[in-house]
């Protein structure tokens, strides 16, 4: 081992040391439990997955990628896909995941983007790729992983499994990585825009890993309910796929805190409510949604304790949970500790976290003086953050401005976007493009997106807003809020609602309900029942599809003309819209 080398993996910020020295303290506990659609096919522990990601590392170095050289994958949650970041982490390529869910054309793109000098690809997408093969720029090296065995691996194409084998040695890499080395590039949704490449450096992952583990920790030992709980043990549920920063900063968090992770191979809702009855799952995220549709169903109280009553730890997310509903659930389940989390993939993502006891205060407190924002608590230890105006001039609290962030887990930049990168990182902060208010004990709510803002007449209407009054009416399941192009009002609120299972919503009684609890310039011109929202596999609704669809509703329709800014019409009744 060359000398700068060995100085440089004594004291370096490298993710893949933290694997490693997990492995000196615990080689035989299970690491990693793999579901395939409902089976479980596979289990390893941290010796078997250290040697492999080792084996890896060394197998693709001598097929000549190095350091600084992008690996893209294109697959659901495996395994292999779990050992391949960590072997990149240990040589310095960078991991360069792809939203399974896209179609060949929206994968060229990318691929031209990132520039990859290898492409690994599971069985079941193979196809996807293979149809734009001659579209995608000559990269050296393709690798398909083999999980369903029923795909044949094409011509020159290596198999994944084989490059782990005995064949290659299982040494740690020997290559300098510091800090600021790249480890990740993740392409952001893409809901608004052409998606952006956003670069996580070891030193983000690390201080986003560290960060998690001492402020649980603190929480942990603070607080009187969560202190019988013990994160040594904990049993996580990956449903969240890796090609986005929430399933990697999941995994790594329980790989380097020494818990057991189910990965899934997709999130079928069937697997994981079984996954959760068998009651072996401790930790794991959940959309308040999930909790309503079970509570309006006959005995909905026992069914919600006989599915998460082993639950030690639940993250909320989507639309944001009502008091009513929060009091309900943690009444339900007393041993379980829900929270808030907020983060970006920018943030790696390194945001802030509403604990459980501060949870049900906030969320009242964000109902009664900030017009139903969504409370986001407390930023972790290692992060800064404050409210912002136009001008970058910090408010008071109480006031509505963007988010701004600083921390040593703020992403490196946007790849090949120079330009962007220095927008968003101007006067030393990072501006999230984030509407949010800080209250007086340093507490955070979010408002809305800057882009989700509907400006109507003469005034901006926050969609979230409109979406969590929506929310609590006992017919609707699911709903989203956005504003579409009016001849009068500039944008229109409209409001797209999925009622409940079993269930029917008119028009005419959302509107209604949203008089009782909304200005009236608030109110939505329009209501749109749907079977269910537009999403992309992470579970953010894809709100650039409604505007697309239904950019001519007020255009087409007659119910345009006459409409009242309180929502009313002119007309006798309204159009019943279903799609």
């Amino acid at each position: 081992m060359e000398n700068a080398a060995a100085t440089n993996m004594m004291r370096r910020f490298c993710v893949g040391d933290v694997i490693r020295r997990r492995v000196l303290r615990s080689p035989r506990e299970e690491a990693l439990v793999m579901n395939y659609k409902g089976k479980i096919i596979r289990r390893m522990n941290y010796g078997e997955l250290n040697r492999e990601a080792n084996r890896f590392a060394n197998a693709i170095m001598a097929l000549g990628v190095k350091k600084g050289d992008r690996v893209a994958i294109l697959s659901h949650n495996c395994i292999q896909y779990v050992v391949y970041s960590l072997a990149l982490s240990k040589m310095g390529a960078w991991v360069t995941p792809l939203n399974f869910a896209l179609k060949g054309r929206e994968i060229v793109p990318l691929i031209r983007h990132c520039e990859p000098v290898m492409f690994i690809v599971e069985d079941e997408l193979i196809d996807t790729v293979r149809e734009v093969e001659n579209e995608i720029p000559s990269i050296p090296h393709r690798i398909m992983i083999n999980l369903s065995g029923e795909k044949p691996r094409p011509e020159d194409w290596l198999d994944f499994d084989a490059l782990c084998s005995e064949k290659y040695p299982d040494d740690e890499p020997c290559v300098e990585i510091n800090g600021d080395d790249v480890l990740t590039l993740m392409y952001t949704s893409g809901t608004e825009a052409t998606p952006k490449g956003v670069m996580n450096s070891h030193g983000n992952w690390y201080a986003t890993i560290m960060s998690n583990a001492m402020d649980q920790s603190t929480y942990f030992r603070n607080s009187d309910a969560a202190r019988q709980h013990t994160m040594r043990k904990s049993v996580g549920l990956g449903a969240a796929p890796l090609f986005h920063v929430a399933g990697h900063v999941m995994i790594f968090f329980h790989l380097f805190t020494a818990g057991r992770y189910i990965l899934l191979h997709s999130p079928d809702p069937k697997v994981i409510m079984q996954l959760f009855q068998e009651g072996e799952v401790t930790r794991g995220s959940l959309a308040p949604a999930v909790f309503v549709n079970l509570l309006g169903t006959p005995g909905g109280e026992d069914r919600v304790r006989k599915l998460f009553g082993n639950l030690e730890e639940v993250t909320l997310y989507g639309s944001p949970a009502s008091e009513s509903l929060l009091r309900k659930i943690i009444e339900i389940l007393p041993n379980c500790q829900f929270q808030n989390y907020y983060g970006l993939s920018e943030l790696t993502p390194l945001g802030s976290k509403l604990d459980h006891d501060d949870l049900l205060r906030k969320t009242i407190e964000a109902h009664r003086r900030f017009h139903g924002a969504e409370p986001i608590g407390q930023p972790h230890s290692m992060v800064e953050m404050k409210i912002i105006d136009e001008n970058d001039r910090e408010v008071p609290p109480g006031t509505i401005g963007e988010i701004a962030v600083r921390s040593p887990a703020v992403m490196m930049g946007y790849y090949k976007a120079p330009e962007k990168s220095a927008e968003v990182f101007r006067g030393g902060w990072f501006h999230t493009g984030d509407l949010g208010i800080m209250d007086e004990e340093y507490y955070f709510y979010f408002v809305d997106r800057k882009k989700d803002i509907i400006k109507t007449g003469s005034e901006n209407v926050s969609s979230v807003e409109i979406e969590q009054w929506v929310a609590k009416n006992p017919k609707c399941s699911d709903c989203t809020a956005v504003g579409l192009p009016h001849e009068r009002w500039g944008e229109a609120v409209t409001i797209f609602v999925v009622p409940k299972p079993g269930m029917t919503i008119q028009e005419e009684e959302i509107i209604r309900y949203c008089r009782e609890g909304l200005a009236g310039y608030k109110i939505p011109k329009r209501v749109i029942v749907l079977s269910e929202l537009p999403k992309n596999p992470s579970g953010k609704v894809l709100k650039k599809v409604l505007r697309e669809k239904y950019a001519g509703l007020y255009r087409e329709s007659r119910l345009a003309e006459g409409m009242d800014g309180d929502g009313t019409s002119g007309k006798k009744g309204r159009k019943f819209l279903r799609s």
